[in-house]
C-alpha cells in the first residue's frame, strides 16, 4: 500500500525579517521564545501606517527583566513584517509605556476588546508591571 504525502501550506499573517532573525539570535532562546509570543499575540492590534516603519516595546519578566524594542512595518495593503529587534534601558521602555506603545498596552487593548478569549497556553505577563 503506498502512502501519498500531501502538502499543508501554512499561510502566515506576518513576516520575518531576515535582519530580525540575526537580532533575534542576540537574545537566549527562552526570552527569544517568549519575545516572539508577545509580539504575535498583539500583531492584529498594532495600528497600520502606510510607507513607515512602527516601534513598539516589551519585557521579558524575570528576575533580571530583558526590555527590548520591535520595529515593524505594517500598512493596510499588505502583511505586517518584524524588521529589527534590539536590547533597550528601562528608562527608554517606559517612554514607550507612556506614549501607549508597549506590547503590554495592546495586549490590553485586546483583552478588553475580546474579554472570553482565551490566552493560547503561554503566560505573557507574570505581573502588572
Amino acid at each position: 500500500m503506498d502512502l501519498e504525502l500531501k502538502y499543508i501550506e501554512d499561510k502566515l499573517s506576518y513576516e520575518i525579517d531576515e535582519w530580525f532573525f540575526s537580532q533575534l539570535e542576540l537574545f537566549s532562546i527562552p526570552d527569544a521564545t517568549v519575545i516572539i509570543g508577545q509580539i504575535l499575540s498583539i500583531l492584529d492590534e498594532l495600528p497600520e501606517k502606510d510607507e513607515w516603519s512602527q516601534e513598539v516595546a516589551g519585557v521579558v519578566h524575570k528576575e533580571s527583566p530583558v526590555f527590548f524594542v520591535i520595529e515593524y512595518l505594517k500598512e493596510t495593503v499588505s502583511i505586517p513584517i518584524l524588521i529589527d529587534i534590539n536590547e533597550i534601558e528601562v528608562d527608554e521602555y517606559l517612554d514607550f509605556i507612556s506614549s501607549q506603545k508597549s506590547i503590554k498596552y495592546y495586549y490590553n487593548e485586546r483583552r478588553n476588546k475580546y474579554p472570553n478569549e482565551k490566552t493560547r497556553g503561554v503566560q505573557l505577563f507574570e505581573n502588572n508591571n
